[in-house]
C-alpha cells in the first residue's frame, strides 16, 4: 500500500498466534482496551501487493503494554495499529507487528494480521 484510504491485498494461511493469544482472557481484555471494542479470537492474514505506507492514523503499541512477558511469548517487540472497516461495515484493527528477529521458525509464515469484530456501537 502507498498510501489512501483502503488496505486490499490477498488472503492466506497465517501462523495462528494471534487466535492462540487471542483465546487467553487476560490477552482477550488487554486487547480489548487497546482495540476499544471486543476482539473475536480469530486474525485475518492479508498479503500486501506493495510496501505498507503508515501515516499519522497508526498508532504503536508496545510489547510491555499488552504483558510483561509478550515479547518472549511471541517474538514482538510491539504493534502498529489503525482502525479500519472490513467490507466498508465491520469494525476492526489492522496491525503490524514488530518481529526484529523474525518470526519463530516453527511458525514461519508471512503476512499482516486483522482481528475484526461488528460491533456498530463505536
Amino acid at each position: 500500500m502507498t498510501g489512501g484510504d483502503e488496505l486490499s491485498g490477498a488472503v492466506q494461511p497465517g501462523r495462528e498466534l494471534g487466535s492462540e493469544l487471542l483465546r487467553d482472557p487476560v490477552v482477550a481484555e488487554r486487547f480489548e482496551a487497546i482495540a476499544g471494542f471486543a476482539v473475536v479470537p480469530v486474525t485475518l492474514n492479508v498479503r500486501l501487493p506493495g510496501p505498507l505506507a503508515r501515516d499519522g492514523r497508526w498508532r504503536y503499541v508496545a510489547a510491555e503494554a499488552i504483558a510483561p512477558d509478550w515479547r518472549e511469548r511471541t517474538g514482538q517487540t510491539g504493534y502498529h495499529l489503525l482502525d479500519v472497516l472490513v467490507a466498508r461495515r465491520y469494525r476492526a484493527v489492522a496491525f503490524q507487528a514488530d518481529e526484529p528477529d523474525g518470526p519463530p521458525p516453527q511458525r514461519a509464515r508471512p503476512g499482516g494480521r486483522r482481528s475484526d469484530r461488528d460491533r456498530g456501537d463505536r
